[in-house]
């Protein structure tokens, strides 16, 4: 890809040692300009989300580097409107591709983090009753206390109760509540 000027970048990482490799690799690479007015920022989560919540500049595009990797921050920086999205371990042809990919107007994310994220999206949605036992499963409730909360039978609770753990994957209560949390369906 030959561009007539260069494709500038600004670093905005909170971690100073994160942000003075990421401008050292890019000083590097030919096409790309390191530079404070960029439109194109690269920075890490907590920044991005900061930036996408108010607005940023009307052509500002996000690239999030970073170490979460959970699919609820994943989904999330998606739905805030992100750019692009990479593990701070991602090598630096990744990094090169995905900031050409978001300069040329696109969007790129890490194949890895977003199969992750969407690939539980179509095993089915909890119903409201599941989504209530979930949530009283997380505050650690037994199905008798459960039933007691929701006014309903203790039959009907195991009813949801396995029927969340089939949609979830899990095996018990422990793992439902975990990988719940990990997806972002039930906060910590």
């Amino acid at each position: 890809m030959t561009q007539a000027h260069p494709l500038k970048v600004s670093i905005r990482h909170r971690e100073i040692i994160v942000s003075a490799g990421l401008a050292a690799l890019l000083a590097a690479c030919p096409g790309i300009e390191v530079a404070d007015d960029a439109e194109l920022v690269v920075t890490d989560y907590a920044d991005a989300m900061a930036r996408l919540q108010r607005g940023g500049g009307p052509a500002e595009r996000i690239m999030i580097v970073t170490q979460r990797e959970r699919e609820w921050d994943v989904r999330m920086a998606i739905s805030a409107g992100a750019h692009g999205y990479l593990p701070q371990q991602c090598d630096a042809e990744e990094l090169q591709a995905a900031l050409r990919t978001i300069g040329g107007g696109e969007r790129y994310f890490n194949k890895e983090l977003l199969a992750r994220s969407v690939q539980h999206l179509s095993q089915g949605h909890f119903t409201l009753r599941e989504s209530e036992v979930l949530k009283l499963l997380a505050q650690g409730y037994s199905n008798k206390l459960i039933a007691r909360q929701m006014d309903i039978g203790v039959g009907t609770v195991k009813s949801h109760v396995k029927s969340v753990f089939c949609k979830l994957g899990a095996r018990a209560r422990t793992h439902a509540v975990v990988l719940a949390t990990q997806r972002g369906i039930v906060s910590n």
